[in-house]
């Protein structure tokens, strides 16, 4: 038994390098497989987050169907690194077909989502200031919403990135709040924090949330951290909707063709 047991570190070391190896193998950069006859293809950039422990995964489905129903097609990548250098992928030639962009961070587990605040922000100065992008439309689950929060109220008003266009949060907690932590320090300096509105522009922000049955949370984050964002934005120039998505749980509302319908609309409004 011992002489079994011993293959075991190894067998678990290379079980982990190979989910850590297919984790990150993004989906690749493709055309558009038609376009939509109602839709207007624009060159605003749409960017996705994934959440704490996010990966490849988060949203490879969504991005490989978003270029075969013709919504938008993947054109970059940006990976981050544990040091929080970017390292870019693809080519994109600035045309006006909503060009996507998938967001990868080496170091997913993190204790808080600090890092997420500043590593979206450098990746928002790079468009800005390498592909002269003007304008951007964000998707964000869970922390990385809460980061893409942040980062909008505290750094979007700046003159070195680009202008907010449509930000679709998915069970974000920008709010951590509960019986046990009745304050979250973020969210408090958040508010206490000055925002130059009239710079901010008149982005749209989509706060989307999922309930399972009989329960106010999605399982892993509950109501009440996702809609505090209303009051915050109350005095903004930002347009602001809350929708509720019965039935779905934390991990699928990134992930279900039902989601990946709705993401598309609110992002482009193909009515």
């Amino acid at each position: 038994m011992w002489r079994k047991l011993r293959w075991l570190p190894m067998v678990l070391g290379a079980s982990w390098l190979g989910f850590h190896w297919a984790s990150r193998q993004t989906t690749p950069a493709e055309p558009l497989r038609r376009r939509r006859p109602r839709l207007t293809y624009t060159t605003t950039p749409t960017l996705f987050i994934p959440g704490w422990g996010g990966n490849a995964w988060t949203y490879n489905g969504l991005l490989r169907w978003l270029a075969r129903v013709g919504f938008g097609h993947k054109v970059l990548t940006v990976r981050v690194d544990r040091h929080g250098e970017l390292h870019v992928t693809g080519n994109w030639t600035g045309q006006a077909d909503n060009p996507l962009i998938q967001v990868i961070f080496d170091h997913t587990f993190t204790a808080d989502y600090q890092q997420q605040i500043g590593w979206i922000t450098a990746i928002l100065r790079h468009l800005k200031s390498h592909d002269h992008v003007q304008a951007y439309n964000l998707v964000a689950h869970s922390w990385g919403g809460s980061a893409a929060v942040n980062s909008l109220l505290l750094y979007g008003a700046a003159g070195d990135v680009p202008r907010l266009n449509r930000l679709v949060l998915l069970g974000a907690p920008v709010d951590e709040h509960d019986a046990d932590h009745p304050v979250d320090a973020t969210f408090q300096r958040l508010r206490a924090t000055p925002v130059d509105w009239s710079a901010l522009g008149t982005g749209m922000i989509h706060n989307v949330y999922g309930t399972l049955s009989g329960r106010l949370t999605d399982g892993s984050v509950p109501v009440s951290q996702i809609t505090p964002l209303r009051p915050l934005l109350a005095d903004s120039a930002l347009g602001y909707q809350e929708h509720h998505v019965p039935g779905v749980g934390h991990g699928r509302l990134h992930s279900s063709p039902r989601m990946w319908r709705l993401i598309a609309r609110l992002l482009w409004a193909d009515e």
